[in-house]
């Protein structure tokens, strides 16, 4: 007996207007793999920090410009009479050994008032003595308590192993010096 002859390879079953089963390879196609092709992928360089963007600049100059305007209106401040009086009180208040007492406080601060009101251009002031004096410097919003008035006028007049600051306390009268000047000067 013979065998039987092989059969033929079976082929797959493919529908008209279908595609291969496997892909055709033209002629120029890439290969089948599509990852082959890929290149690496090259960052730009770095963001250099000098030269600066125009909006730093811009920014840079503000702020010098706001620093110029600051250190010249605290310039400014500091050529005012009010800023030089109280300089010259804190002064005052801080050499206990010279001004210990009241009263020569009030006789260190009576030129100081003085100079005050010749400095503002009220020299007609500079003439009031006694009761008028005594009445300037407790008028105002800004003014002293009625004694400590009366003890400034009397003060550079009254000798000073005189009683006259028996009731005045030098804490309280420069405190009121302070208020009269930031009120006046």
């Amino acid at each position: 007996m013979t065998a039987p002859a092989p059969a033929p390879p079976a082929t797959p079953l493919t529908l008209p207007g279908a595609l291969p089963a496997t892909p055709l390879e033209l002629p120029g196609t890439p290969p089948a793999d599509p990852l082959a092709e890929l290149r690496d992928i090259h960052l730009p360089d770095a963001v250099p920090f000098w030269p600066l963007a125009p909006g730093w600049w811009l920014a840079v100059g503000l702020l010098a410009l706001l620093l110029l305007v600051a250190a010249l209106l605290e310039w400014r401040r500091r050529q005012t009479l009010g800023y030089r009086a109280l300089k010259e009180l804190e002064a005052i208040e801080r050499d206990g050994a010279r001004y210990a007492d009241a009263h020569a406080v009030a006789r260190a601060a009576a030129v100081l008032v003085r100079r005050i009101v010749m400095t503002r251009g009220d020299r007609s002031r500079l003439a009031l003595s006694g009761d008028d004096w005594q009445r300037f410097l407790a008028g105002g919003k800004a003014g002293l308590p009625q004694p400590m008035a009366r003890f400034m006028a009397l003060a550079p007049y009254v000798p000073p192993a005189a009683a006259a600051a028996a009731g005045i306390d030098r804490a309280q009268l420069l405190a009121s010096l302070r208020r009269w000047i930031r009120g006046n000067a």
